[in-house]
């Protein structure tokens, strides 16, 4: 399986010390992985599962109050660097009646019972602003950033600005932006920790996947596949999950 995206040490503010080889646009404003989001529809099934085929069990993240959904966290190792983490997104049992395109990142959508599916990826762009004008002056669908919150369960607050489209683009392979500001993030908390062994993606039309990718500066491996997909590898103490 192919390496994960990010071919430097990354810093957390966003952009890697050493940026892969690519376009101008690439180099000077590349976009650092911030996490994956792995969507199922039973979030203490997934934990376990979790558990039992790596060894390391999701620390519990908290609600999206109005957004219909609750999440468990994983810190996730590649090339060197901690500073991207899994998040495991399942609907929130405390929020019932929240309407599918009012969930986060519309994880509604994929309807009750669906099969947990490699959803979304996120990258932090080294501005968030600049990214969006970037994508939208070449006709490119990134969503209009919005401002969330939710508190840890050890009670930090955490603040950060997204940009999703709505569906997601490119059916997934595109990434959303986010950028959490000075605010803290996910992984300065002590969270479980597991190796992000492999990340790529699949698309029925690649090309043009990867020309969004680069403009956006995020880097990921792109082949050529019936629908889109994203495809991670994620090892473990007693093992590894692949999605």
């Amino acid at each position: 399986m192919p390496e994960a995206a990010g071919g430097g040490r990354e810093r957390r503010g966003g952009g890697t010390e050493r940026p892969e080889q690519g376009s101008r646009a690439q180099q000077l404003h590349p976009a650092a992985l911030d996490h994956l989001v792995y969507a199922v529809p039973d979030l203490d099934a997934a934990v376990e599962e979790l558990r039992q085929r790596t060894g390391v069990a999701a620390a519990p993240g908290g609600a999206h109050v109005g957004r219909g959904t609750r999440n468990a966290l994983v810190a996730l190792r590649h090339s060197g660097s901690t500073a991207a983490y899994l998040e495991l997104l399942a609907p929130d049992p405390e929020q019932p009646d929240v309407p599918p395109e009012r969930t986060m990142l519309g994880v509604g959508r994929l309807g009750a019972g669906h099969s947990p599916v490699g959803y979304a990826w996120a990258v932090r762009p080294a501005d968030l602003d600049d990214a969006v004008a970037r994508a939208a002056a070449a006709g490119i669908d990134i969503g209009t950033p919005v401002g969330a919150a939710r508190r840890t369960p050890a009670g930090t607050d955490l603040v950060w600005r997204l940009a999703v489209p709505s569906p997601l683009g490119l059916g997934g392979v595109q990434p959303f932006l986010i950028d959490w500001g000075g605010s803290a993030h996910p992984v300065d908390d002590d969270l479980p920790l597991l190796g992000l062994t492999g990340l790529r993606a699949e698309h029925p039309d690649p090309v043009r996947a990867r020309q969004v990718l680069a403009l956006l500066g995020a880097q990921l491996a792109v082949s050529r596949g019936p629908v889109p997909a994203l495809h991670a590898r994620l090892t473990g103490p007693a093992g590894s999950l692949t999605f």
